[in-house]
């Protein structure tokens, strides 16, 4: 039996079975970053706070902005020496609007995010008769309910409903509310119009909505909207789970991830954190 001792592998033979990191074009990379932090701006940006926000010097910058010019990826404000996008930019965002699908992103969004907490999911859009279900992701624990692709959402008693209230114009929901509610009245829950602007307040403050049994006995659900790169509203994602697990179970987790999850979906539309409101 061979007693020689291994010898301990060498800086190259360590280096050569380590995995390499991907080499890129350093200055590209610079160069997107100037242009993501006109893209972030809401106004023309003086030279020295592009330079600031890319992490680069005036001068750098310059550089990047005078070559991006060229191309009208960016324009210079002739008054104010200010800079912003330009029409190339507008062009390339339109194309890449035009590729996007709202639903196969939403409906692969919905799929990790049930998979990951092993919760019920759908998300819906506003149909003729309001919010209808169109996608639907399973988890292993079945609900009991016969909830399910075309299914639809009451505006007034339904976190989703609640979700497109809140965000909608009144123009296409003030119908519905008003008959929702004549049959509530019937049955002496109906919500007023200060409930409704309460509960719109809720949901804005919140960024999404939650119900406990409200729509179907059962089941509590968490819901929160998609907005595309107008700022409408055009899908909201539901989290469904049985009653008695939400009453027992701290919905702060759930919340979170479901609202990292429609922000992501609403950035990838194009979304910049502004909102249509329900008032307009």
């Amino acid at each position: 039996m061979s007693t020689e001792k291994k010898r301990p592998a060498s800086k190259t033979q360590a280096s050569a079975a380590a995995p390499r990191a991907r080499k890129g074009i350093q200055s590209v990379e610079v160069g997107v970053r100037v242009v993501d932090v006109l893209a972030k701006a809401t106004e023309p940006l003086p030279l020295s706070e592009v330079g600031r926000l890319a992490g680069i010097s005036a001068s750098q910058a310059h550089r990047y902005l005078t070559s991006f010019g060229k191309s009208d990826l960016i324009f210079q404000d002739a008054a104010t020496g200010r800079y912003g996008l330009g029409p190339q930019a507008l062009r390339w965002g339109i194309s890449a609007m035009s590729k996007t699908d709202v639903f196969e992103v939403s409906s692969q969004a919905l799929t990790e995010l049930c998979e990951k907490l092993d919760l019920t999911g759908i998300f819906c859009v506003w149909g003729d008769r309001g919010p209808t279900c169109v996608r639907l992701k399973r988890s292993k624990l079945m609900l009991g309910t016969d909830l399910g692709l075309g299914s639809i959402f009451p505006v007034l008693t339904s976190a989703t409903g609640r979700v497109f209230l809140t965000h909608l114009p009144k123009t296409m929901t003030s119908e519905l509310v008003r008959l929702e509610n004549a049959t509530m009245r019937r049955q002496g829950r109906e919500i007023d119009a200060k409930q409704i602007k309460a509960i719109c307040a809720d949901i804005r403050r919140a960024g999404l909505a939650q119900e406990q049994g409200h729509y179907v006995n059962s089941v509590s659900a968490l819901a929160a909207p998609v907005f595309d790169y107008q700022g409408d509203i055009v899908v909201v994602m539901t989290l469904l789970f049985r009653r008695e697990l939400g009453m027992a179970t701290n919905h702060q987790p759930l919340a979170e991830a479901l609202l990292a999850t429609t922000s992501a979906v609403s950035e990838a539309l194009g979304w910049r954190g502004e909102t249509r409101s329900s008032e307009d």
